[in-house]
């Protein structure tokens, strides 16, 4: 099968690719060893919180990132070590680009358990098509299979997700979400606390773990050498907002020293590469502040 790698909001949507060169720079310097999964068998409780003092601070700081960016940002991030958690536009609606293929799979696994079944070969093949590649023609596939948008609204109950909606229309990439509800997401594919089973966790949580190499960027800034990383990103341009980008990033770095669920949305980016260069100061500013406290 060939693969058409894409992190936009639909194969119809001809937005251009990124440079791969751009990547490299970017991620030059900095490498990880993936290990073997080991999830948290609960979220950690208690720790050591944010003070009102230390959370006030990494407030401003972000504001001042976004500001000077022109961007609208969505963040949220879990130390499940520790159970101090940080939040800032939690709640504002985000343009999910290929983010949502990786919602999109947890509701196929959420289908497959109800209907007292196991994945078909093609199904698998559809999953890690769409979170190892990002592939958006399978995605247009599966977005049909799984009912349209009646489908996904169906799938977000599922989950408890509360602000996370459907494009009217059926462009999966042109889903709204929060950072909250991927936080919330990553909590139900990660943790016990899921309708899914260990096995199902396991299996998708496996292919974010071996996405393609130059999609391997945004939450893996928090990555030490021995950390386990897994995460789906999601880019793309919009018309609507003068060929701004989208840039988004979500999933979970687990090692000895660290194991956070991080979500980070913006919106208005001026184009792709300051956008993953947005999104890796604010998971590795977010994820340090926490690691501080």
């Amino acid at each position: 099968m060939v693969l058409t790698v894409s992190g936009a909001g639909s194969a119809s949507a001809g937005a251009p690719q990124p440079d791969p060169r751009h990547l490299a720079g970017l991620l030059s310097g900095r490498a990880f060893t993936l290990v073997p999964f080991a999830p948290a068998t609960a979220p950690a409780t208690g720790g050591s919180p944010l003070t009102s003092e230390e959370r006030a601070d990494l407030t401003a700081r972000i504001e001042a990132l976004a500001a000077s960016t022109g961007t609208d940002v969505g963040v949220a991030v879990q130390d499940l070590r520790t159970g101090a958690a940080y939040s800032y536009g939690g709640h504002e609606p985000v343009y999910t680009a290929s983010v949502v293929k990786l919602t999109l799979v947890a509701m196929l696994l959420a289908r497959v358990e109800e209907e007292g079944r196991e994945l078909t070969p093609g199904e698998r093949a559809q999953a890690e098509a769409m979170i190892r590649y990002s592939d958006n023609h399978v995605t247009d596939a599966f977005y049909q299979s799984n009912g349209f948008t009646d489908g996904f609204v169906a799938g977000t109950r599922t989950f408890g997700l509360r602000g996370t909606e459907p494009n009217p229309v059926g462009v999966w990439g042109a889903t709204v979400t929060t950072a909250a509800d991927q936080l919330r997401l990553l909590r139900a594919l990660y943790t016990e606390d899921s309708p899914l089973s260990e096995e199902d966790r396991a299996f998708v949580l496996g292919l974010m773990e071996r996405v393609a190499p130059e999609q391997v960027w945004g939450v893996s800034a928090a990555a030490g050498p021995e950390d386990t990383v897994g995460l789906k990103n999601g880019w793309t341009p919009r018309e609507s907002n003068g060929g701004r980008w989208n840039v988004n990033s979500v999933g979970f770095v687990a090692g000895p020293e660290r194991e956070y669920l991080v979500a980070v949305l913006t919106d208005g980016n001026s184009d792709y590469v300051s956008g993953v260069g947005l999104v890796e100061e604010l998971v590795t500013l977010v994820t340090g502040e926490l690691g501080d406290a």
